[in-house]
């Protein structure tokens, strides 16, 4: 596999891309060898490139593309979701501690739309791998299971307008309706998706009764229902 050389000064990723950087309290021979602390077996020929690492963050497998020891590591993520991707890190001393730059492209057409949805995700990726390279614990956060409302959401005037609702699901019974806009759930303040993922994964792993409250035709409207059926 042919890649670009990896350079921190160069342009901007592609518009299919997620990055983030932030500054570590630790300094970069320390930061690094927690990020390659878990190699793997060979995935491909060569010296430089078919290594694989064990990704704190990602929680996934990923080939070697690119490696400049103690500064970048670009690989290409094995496992799925989003297998196929590709991820830079790179690492740059700051004072007595590193500034972690990192960035996953390529996802193409898997990218949902609107990718705000994935950009969930990708806060966790990014929390799981600064606390790793901070501290070496794996927090896991992005690998916790996602709840399911039932119904297609967006933001939209202050709360989450919900449309396609699904038979039989939380939102169905509840008793939302097209165009409704969801401000709380299980007395949570509900405005974007950051609010309605986490609420949603708590009641996963929480079930019972659920109360909600939402705006419909400039009236609040509530309702409780099972979490689960």
């Amino acid at each position: 596999m042919t890649t670009d050389p990896i350079d921190p000064d160069g342009p901007a990723p592609a518009r299919d891309a997620f990055e983030a950087t932030f500054v570590l309290a630790v300094d970069p021979p320390t930061a690094w060898r927690r990020l390659t602390a878990r190699p793997l077996g060979e995935g491909g020929a060569g010296e430089e490139t078919g290594r694989r690492y064990w990704l704190p963050g990602f929680d996934s497998a990923a080939t070697v593309t690119e490696e400049v020891a103690g500064e970048c590591l670009r690989a290409t993520k094995d496992d799925q979701p989003c297998a196929g991707t590709d991820i830079v890190v790179t690492l740059a001393a700051v004072g007595t501690g590193t500034r972690i730059t990192v960035v996953q492209s390529g996802f193409g057409d898997w990218l949902p739309a609107p990718p705000d949805i994935m950009a969930v995700g990708w806060r966790h990726i990014v929390a799981d791998l600064h606390t790793y390279l901070a501290t070496g614990a794996h927090a896991r956060r992005h690998l916790r299971g996602w709840g399911d409302l039932g119904a297609d959401a967006v933001p939209a005037a202050g709360g989450m307008r919900v449309h396609a609702i699904r038979p039989g699901t939380l939102a169905d019974r509840l008793g939302l309706r097209d165009g409704d806009l969801l401000v709380v759930l299980a007395g949570a303040p509900v405005s974007g998706y950051d609010d309605l993922v986490t609420v949603l994964r708590v009641l996963r792993a929480v079930p019972g009764d659920v109360a909600a409250e939402w705006v419909r035709h400039g009236e609040v409207c509530t309702a409780t229902a099972m979490a689960a059926a």
